[in-house]
């Protein structure tokens, strides 16, 4: 019965510790190791004691076999959550091609992937706006709900349904269209306007000029929007428990 009840708690730690660490602000390489995994321990044992699981796995093949299924569902999670904050970044990668800031990106050891200037920017509004809405104790919500929505410690995967995750997809393409449109519109206008300059009077150097102005436009529309930007981005950032609950509905 000892070994029954091991099970149970590790079906639920596996889980959460796999969501915790894919998912945005938890899975940052500043926070220490030490801390995750205190924290992941903390919420299994909260789980634990509020969680009453009927199905458990003596054989050591099927638990490991569970075990697999619980690290595919909290991963799962982690990663739709996490497609809100990669639509933000996205934006703003998008408005670095225009500028012509996605020449200098570098590699970014604290997130381990190549981002840009206007890329990073965003993706930390989108950490800071998640703070400050606490959207943080709702993702720990969410993530604790999934247990009653799809409880642990089953070997089967059933029917994998992947509308959801088609239609997350498409919303995270449209949330990084719609935030870098306006910066991409007044960009657009700032090259037909050197483009027209360029053939009007020649003897303006059109390529020396175009970089500095465009960096001075963005940045001046940039101050002139970020309150929108941020309000959009809160708004999007709201929709992480809705990503979740989708990406569970492929486990049900």
């Amino acid at each position: 019965m000892f070994v029954l009840e091991v099970q149970a708690f590790l079906y639920i730690m596996v889980r959460i510790t796999s969501f915790i660490v894919v998912v945005p602000g938890f899975s940052h390489k500043s926070l220490p190791n030490t801390s995750k995994v205190a924290l992941s321990l903390v919420l299994s044992w909260l789980v634990y004691m509020n969680l009453s699981l009927s199905v458990v796995q003596e054989n050591t093949v099927y638990f490991m076999l569970g075990a697999i299924r619980e690290t595919i569902i909290g991963l799962s999670m982690g990663f739709m959550a996490k497609l809100i904050f990669s639509a933000v970044e996205m934006a703003g990668q998008y408005i670095d091609f225009q500028v012509g800031y996605s020449m200098g990106a570098v590699f970014d050891p604290s997130s381990g992937n190549t981002s840009s200037y206007y890329g990073s920017l965003f993706y930390w509004i989108s950490i800071l706006v998640f703070f400050i809405l606490n959207l943080h104790h709702t993702m720990i919500i969410s993530m604790i709900e999934s247990f009653q929505l799809v409880s642990p410690g089953t070997v089967g995967f059933g029917s994998i349904n992947l509308e959801g995750v088609l239609y997350m997809f498409s919303h995270a393409f449209k949330i990084g269209f719609s935030l870098a449109a306006p910066m991409l519109i007044v960009l657009l206008v700032t090259d037909i306007v050197m483009g027209l300059i360029s053939r009007t009077v020649p003897q303006i150097n059109v390529f020396m000029l175009g970089m500095p102005l465009k960096s001075l436009v963005g940045l001046i529309v940039f101050l002139l929007l970020i309150t929108s930007l941020l309000n959009y981005a809160g708004k999007n950032l709201m929709l992480m428990d809705d990503f979740i609950q989708k990406s569970l509905e492929m486990f049900r």
